[in-house]
């Protein structure tokens, strides 16, 4: 993952600082460690900073300036040869992503964004219509933020050198902090109200005199349907895409280092890739994998070691638990001094995490991480009913209505009466997509913010009134998956580029346009997975009915901790009143150490993001006083899906 960066302003008049440029450049040197340089025309500047993970990359010399026009691109094309094909240009050498991105945009202008397939982000400005267009991919994989002050615009892949160079105190998005609480901020948001991100599959443009315009590329096509005459046909096809989606991500020029955990979503990804490497010569692939002997069920070695025995090698391994105890005093402590994280929830811990995981990398020799992160959501990792159920509902057909209602409420354990309430709120789902988002959790009653009802950008994010049930289950999960994906930070130590085979746009497309019945049926989760990948994924790790999920950790580390916790009570807390009731979370946190509560994952949200503000405030970077009042808690729709 490389990066860029850049200022745009908004007055013609008004040339770029080069010391100002330079500034944002330093905050996005350590991810892009390969070199960059910075371009300035007059009121814009650009910067981009490499990071080379493939063949092609080295010979980009970014950022790009053909006929007046610059482009800074962040990003891998995977379509290369299909681009080539339709932009008509002649290459004498081997052109690299940016020359056929370059071509593409020549071509079709803004169009070209939704031919792109790839994990990307880019920044161009176009000489000839004098505007500047920030964009993203179609979920979101490559990170870009703006900060948008009253006489220009600067955007950054990272966030942490916008705060760093704002001339102005932020101040605190309330919206966003209620997602520490509650199930993720909305897509768009950062912690800061003056810093937005750029929405996935969209793009944004300036022009003179501050004029933006916000535009949506890509969306999921509603009139996608594939409908096959035997299951087989269907196994084909998964595994054709996801055949491709692993091949496109093994593009690089060295190792890449793929996680392992021994759960069906990792290891479907190191055995597919091993059976594309036997056709065809490629670089070489490790495995990375985690354990825990301390956490109930956390000893995933049993099922990595199958995958790893039918590889013929074994691979790097991290004990949790030795890690844990390693680190036991490092668990609420402050970054190191020279480290600063934009974002509440990061301690000395989770810098000798990201060091152990980057020492890893460089005794692999490998720049990329391939993570199954979204294979759970995709392919009926989790038992939902609801599409099944409102498709019959929605076609009148009652009695197979009843008959899959019958099925899943055995599987569930649920009664017929909820299944067909969360199948109706499904279909309201397409005039009201909030409640979508709707989370069935108790709400924190220490908490002064809730979980947001509407998301600004929820609503324009797809055809929602013209999906069926199947795709709008699909695209909420896209909308969640693009949430995370914002809120993921670079690591704190060392570079790495997450590549994510389950978040390929073909794949999505193609589990977005079959029935539903083939992903996931009653009592059988991962259907179409565990069907078409016999022969490659081990059957011991393939009819898997359990993956171990760390329940514990949270609690006992507030317990643990109790020392650094009461030291924070000795001052008045920042936060107080404003994301939360200080008195009334530390009853809590003495319910914790008697093993009273069941919030420890909010409680420790509640201590991490009072730690950060203390940091930003020392460091005069927030503001925060009277007129910094909590947002009015949400009300969740009465009707919530599970």
């Amino acid at each position: 993952m490389s990066a860029l960066a850049g200022i745009y302003k908004f007055d013609p008049r008004d040339r770029v600082s080069r010391l100002h440029l330079l500034e944002l450049a330093r905050g996005i040197d350590r991810i892009g460690p390969d070199g960059g340089t910075e371009r300035i025309s007059d009121n814009l500047g650009m910067v981009y900073r490499a990071y080379h993970t493939t063949p092609e990359s080295h010979f980009e010399i970014q950022p790009l300036v053909r006929d007046g026009s610059i482009l800074s691109w962040d990003g891998r094309l995977d379509n290369r040869e299909e681009i080539r094909e339709r932009v008509g240009q002649k290459w004498d050498d081997e052109p690299t992503d940016l020359d056929l991105v370059f071509a593409a945009y020549q071509e079709w202008g803004t169009g070209c964004f939704a031919v792109l397939i790839g994990d990307w982000a880019l920044a161009l400005w176009d000489r000839a219509k004098q505007e500047l267009v920030l964009a993203r991919d179609y979920i979101g994989v490559r990170r870009l933020f703006y900060r948008l002050d009253t006489d220009q615009v600067a955007w950054c892949t990272s966030i942490e050198p916008l705060v760093l160079t704002s001339e102005q105190k932020l101040h605190l998005d309330l919206d966003c902090m209620a997602g520490c609480f509650y199930p993720r901020p909305p897509v768009e948001s950062t912690p800061y109200r003056e810093i937005r991100a750029v929405l996935p599959a969209s793009f944004l443009v300036f022009q003179y005199g501050g004029k933006r315009a916000v535009e949506q590329y890509w969306r999921l096509n509603p009139s996608s349907r594939i409908h096959y005459a035997t299951d087989s046909e269907y196994e084909e096809h998964f595994r054709t895409v996801f055949r491709e989606s692993v091949n496109r991500r093994l593009r690089s020029d060295r190792t890449i280092l793929a996680e392992l955990s021994g759960g069906l979503d990792s290891s479907s990804i190191v055995c597919m890739a091993d059976e594309i490497q036997k056709q065809q010569s490629g670089v070489p692939i490790e495995t990375l994998s985690y354990y825990d002997t301390v956490e109930p069920s956390g000893d995933e070695r049993p099922y990595f070691a199958v995958v790893e025995r039918k590889r013929g090698r074994t691979g790097y391994h991290i004990s949790v638990s030795d890690f844990a105890g390693q680190t036991e005093g490092q668990a609420l402590a402050p970054l190191p001094g020279n480290c600063f994280a934009a974002s509440p929830g990061y301690s000395a811990r989770s810098f000798a995490w990201a060091s152990t995981l980057d020492e890893i990398q460089h005794r692999a020799g490998a720049r990329i991480i391939l993570s199954g992160l979204g294979g759970d959501e995709v392919l009926g990792g989790v038992q939902y009913e609801a599409p099944e159920l409102a498709d019959h509902l929605l076609a009148g057909r009652i009695p197979s209505l009843l008959h899959s209602a019958v099925h899943w409420g055995l599987a569930r354990k649920k009664n017929i009466y909820r299944l067909l309430v969360d199948a109706l709120t499904l279909l309201r789902a397409s005039r009201h997509p909030e409640v979508l988002l709707a989370y069935p959790l108790q709400r924190c009653p220490w908490a002064c913010i809730g979980p947001l009802v509407l998301h600004p950008a929820l609503r324009s994010f797809a055809e929602w009134r013209k999906l069926s049930p199947s795709q709008l289950s699909m695209e909420s999960i896209r909308y969640g998956l693009a949430q995370q994906l914002t809120c993921t930070d670079p690591p704190l130590a060392g570079c790495a580029e997450q590549r994510y085979p389950y978040l390929d746009r073909s794949l999505y497309v193609f589990l977005a346009s079959i029935p539903r019945k083939q992903i996931l049926q009653a009592g059988q989760r991962r259907h179409l997975m565990r069907r078409a990948l016999r022969g490659i994924v081990p059957e011991e790790v393939l009819l898997r009915k359990t993956k171990w999920f760390t329940a514990r950790h949270t609690s006992a580390l507030l317990r643990d901790q109790k020392g650094v916790i009461d030291d924070l009570f000795k001052d008045g807390w920042l936060s107080d009143r404003i994301t939360v009731d200080t008195a009334y979370v530390r009853q809590r946190l003495e319910a914790i150490q008697h093993g009273g509560s069941e919030e420890g994952l909010q409680l420790h949200s509640a201590v991490a993001i009072e730690q950060w503000l203390r940091m930003l405030h020392k460091q005069g970077l927030i503001e925060l006083g009277s007129h910094e009042s909590p947002s009015p808690i949400a009300q969740r729709p009465a009707n919530t899906t599970s």
